[in-house]
Parts: structure tokens; C-alpha cells; sequence
């Protein structure tokens, strides 16, 4: 075998033992990719990534779609793979806010438990939820009584529940209960993005004065919207959303 998307295909550790000492582990193919990211998308075992890294594997390289190995671990669901890198220094923060980083890749996909691993991630918040946590979170869903439910979000003190509640929320309900997510302190930027989306900011407030002066519900929404954009403005001028 005389190149590494051949030794990737085989999934063979010895291989790529061996490969590892006679070939380049940082050559980049046409698409940009290194052995390391290849390993990622063939779903090599854990071993033979590492191989890889003790003999200097560039971590934080990108492809020409832009992606790391980390991201490529994460996009395949590798999870050992993930271990590894953040073992040996995966950058997991960027400059351009939560929304781009590994962790928004892993929750964006719903992999709860990878983005759980990286939830050292500045801006991040936990996803899996503590039995006690989504009893709480279950009581908040489920509750009918609109004041009841913003009386309670109104005392959490918790990043997790207040994120997992917007995100379980079922938007048809209204926007005050949003209201309450928004206007407590434990609410986390990442919980603010979401929210933005979840309403469809961008097209509440490019609506028309007319369009939603004499629906009051659409009118709180676009309110909601202004407010959640402002803090985001505020306190994340390079957020990326």
C-alpha cells in the first residue's frame, strides 16, 4: 500500500504502524484531508489514531470544506477519536463564538453525549440531563398554567434547565414564558441564540409595522426578537449567528 486512503480503507492498526514510519502523517490529498482526518471518516480504531499523533499528527490543519480532525470526529460519530484529540490538545474555543466550534457541531447534530465532552467550551452548556433535572424540566413542559410556568423558569438558577427548556418548548404556546428564559441571569448566550432562531428573529423584524401592529401575540414575538438581538449585539459582536 503506497498511500493513506488505501491503509484508511483497510482499517488495519499494523498498517498503519508500519505506514506511519515511512509515510508523511501530515500529506494532504486532493480535498485537503490529512491521514488523521481520514481516519475520522473510515472510522479507524482509537489505536491507530493515536499512532498517528505520537508521530506528530497536526491537530488543528483544515480541509478545503474547512473542517479539522475534531470536527470530522465528530461529524462521524467518533467518539474515542474525540477522547484522543482533546487528550493531546484540540483547540475546542474559536474567535468567532460558540456557534463555531465543536461543541455547537456536536449539539447541532444532537449528539448529546459528544457535545458533553466538550463542554469546556466557553459558552457551552451541558445537554445531558440529570434525572432530577428533567423531572424538572418535564414538570415545566407539561404544565399547563401559563403563570405557573414562568413563575418557575423565573427562579431557576441553572444554565442547563433554562437551555433545555427554550429548546423543549413548544413555541406555539406563546412568547412570555420566553420572556422569563430571557430576563434571568442564568441565561447563556448559546440559550439566546437558539431562541432567536427558534422564533425566526430575522423574519420578525423585517416585518412591517402593519403587518403585526394588531396581532399582539406576533407583536410580543418581534419584541421577544428585538431584545434577544440586542443582548446578543451587546454582549457577542462577533457571535456569528
Amino acid at each position: 500500500m503506497t498511500n493513506w486512503s488505501e491503509i484508511a480503507r483497510t482499517k488495519n492498526v499494523h498498517a498503519v504502524r508500519t505506514a506511519a514510519g515511512e509515510l508523511d502523517v501530515n500529506e494532504r490529498d486532493e480535498r485537503g484531508r490529512t491521514p488523521l482526518m481520514l481516519f475520522m471518516t473510515y472510522k479507524l480504531p482509537t489505536e491507530a489514531v493515536e499512532i498517528l499523533l505520537e508521530k506528530g499528527a497536526e491537530i488543528e490543519v483544515t480541509d478545503k470544506l474547512g473542517e479539522t480532525a475534531l470536527l470530522k470526529a465528530i461529524k462521524f460519530h467518533q467518539e474515542g477519536a474525540v477522547k484522543l484529540l482533546l487528550k493531546y490538545g484540540a483547540q475546542i474555543d474559536s474567535p468567532r463564538g460558540i456557534r463555531a466550534t465543536p461543541w455547537n457541531a456536536a449539539a447541532s447534530r444532537g449528539d448529546r453525549a459528544l457535545a458533553d465532552l466538550l463542554a469546556d467550551t466557553r459558552g457551552a452548556v451541558r445537554l445531558t440531563l440529570t434525572p432530577d433535572e428533567q423531572k424538572v424540566l418535564d414538570e415545566l413542559l407539561y404544565q399547563d398554567d401559563g403563570n405557573t410556568v414562568i413563575r418557575k423558569v423565573r427562579s431557576l438558577d441553572s444554565s442547563v434547565l433554562l437551555h433545555a427548556f427554550a429548546n423543549g418548548y413548544n413555541w406555539d404556546g406563546g412568547p412570555e414564558p420566553m420572556f422569563a428564559v430571557l430576563e434571568n441571569p442564568a441565561c447563556a448566550e448559546i440559550t439566546m441564540l437558539d431562541m432567536y432562531d427558534l422564533a425566526d428573529g430575522d423574519y420578525l423584524l423585517e416585518l412591517r409595522e402593519e403587518e403585526y401592529a394588531d396581532d399582539e401575540e406576533k407583536r410580543r414575538f418581534r419584541e421577544l426578537a428585538e431584545r434577544l438581538r440586542a443582548r446578543l449585539e451587546a454582549s457577542m459582536p462577533d457571535s456569528g449567528r
